[in-house]
């Protein structure tokens, strides 16, 4: 298992969705967090609404990392911005 599974399965019990890999905010920032403690880094968050029944892609909301994947603070801030929104993310991470 890498260290970037490992920590997706550390926050699962806290995750949504069909493979419970979709988190809230206070979820997405602590795996940032965690991300840039183990030195693992980041391709990209998603941002999704979610209902009962459907996953909805917020496209004006996604962040592409893939040039710095270290950007640890561009993802903070990145999430900060969707404060207020009942968003939740997925992360993408460097194999």
């Amino acid at each position: 298992m890498s260290t970037a599974d490992a920590i997706v399965a550390e926050f699962r019990a806290f995750g949504v969705g069909l493979g419970r890999d979709k988190f809230c905010a206070r979820s997405a920032r602590d795996i940032v967090d965690r991300c840039e403690t183990s030195d693992v880094g980041i391709l990209g968050i998603e941002g999704f609404y979610l209902t009962d029944t459907t996953t909805i892609p917020r496209l004006d909301h996604i962040l592409d990392l893939s040039a710095g994947m270290k950007a640890y603070d561009t993802a903070r801030q990145f999430l900060r911005q969707g404060e207020g929104l009942p968003l939740f993310y997925e992360f993408t991470f460097q194999d």
